[in-house]
């Protein structure tokens, strides 16, 4: 008997029409379908089951746009090479799991959500054929993680940058300080508690800028407002407002005080960490060398820009 086709389709988070335009390799494809649509291939699919996955995609995971009422899923195809006989129509799957979903497609969508703020995932992918035009033999995976509420949105104008940026930024970083930050980073998304994501932030940010043991808060807000401080007025702002974040910090870790962290604190320290990687990454320099550097310039002098970049 002839190999047959094998259809992959993975669900993304908080987006919108705006993802479309994200192109992809590997014959991978962004498209939109409908709640009706969905609706038949997961019935189709999960059978029984159906109505669970759907609360899933719907509520737990927000895979559901409600305004444009879509949902936007990522779809490819291969050929498995093998015969349902010998090895089993789905015997090709991890291969072609390992290589393209977790060797790329996961690594885009990861890159994609630290160039812009979003809880943009894929927690939903199922592994299937076709036969008489229906989805059938089915192979699911579902993801355990909290997902947040925290919508996923491009502009036309960024696209250039966000194609530019996964060409050229390579996962896992080369540099321990910069892949321990940034799982920090990540890891602020996965909970509930505003609190702990703020915490996993500072450690982030902590471990991006701290140079030691003396004058921490004022020394991470100062390299933050160097690094990040497109001229003086706005290194002033992000010295205090890093600052800001540091004293909060420590009312969590001293005092008990959760209550205290709001979302936009949340999320002005997410960009801030997120700015941060992304600079640190282009200057490929050892941590210590990079203090070194911030340490020479004063607020402003950067231009936004990384003329220690090159020095």
């Amino acid at each position: 008997m002839p190999s047959e086709k094998i259809y992959f389709t993975g669900f993304l988070t908080n987006a919108d029409a705006s993802i479309l335009k994200v192109n992809l390799n590997h014959g991978f494809k962004i498209e939109a379908i409908s709640q009706e649509e969905c609706l038949t291939l997961i019935s189709d699919l999960d059978g029984v089951d159906g109505l669970q996955t759907i609360k899933t995609l719907f509520s737990d995971f927000s895979c559901l746009n409600f305004n444009e009422n879509k949902l936007y899923v990522v779809n490819n195809s291969f050929e498995p090479g093998v015969k349902r006989e010998s090895e089993g129509l789905l015997g090709k799957i991890p291969e072609f799991d390992n290589k393209f979903i977790l060797g790329y497609l996961n690594s885009v969508i990861r890159l994609m959500r630290l160039f812009k703020e979003g809880d943009l995932r894929m927690p939903v992918k199922y592994y299937y054929r076709i036969e008489n035009n229906k989805p059938i033999g089915r192979m699911r995976f579902m993801s355990s993680r909290y997902v947040t509420i925290e919508p996923y949105h491009l502009e036309s104008s960024e696209l250039p940058d966000l194609h530019r940026f996964i060409e050229d930024t390579k996962l896992p970083f080369e540099k321990p300080f910069l892949q321990l930050a940034f799982e920090n980073f990540e890891l602020s998304y996965e909970t509930h508690n505003i609190s702990l994501s703020f915490l996993a932030l500072i450690v982030s940010l902590e471990t991006l800028l701290n140079p030691g043991k003396h004058e921490v808060r004022y020394r991470i807000s100062r390299n933050a407002a160097v690094l990040l401080g497109k001229n003086r007025e706005d290194s002033k702002k992000i010295f205090s407002e890093v600052r800001e974040s540091y004293d909060k910090r420590s009312v969590i870790v001293h005092t008990g005080k959760s209550d205290i962290i709001k979302k936009e604190d949340l999320s002005k320290l997410r960009y801030y960490v997120r700015e941060s990687m992304k600079k640190l990454y282009k200057m490929d320099k050892d941590k210590d060398e990079i203090l070194d550097m911030l340490n020479l310039y004063g607020f402003g002098e950067c231009g936004g820009r990384n003329p220690i970049q090159n020095s």
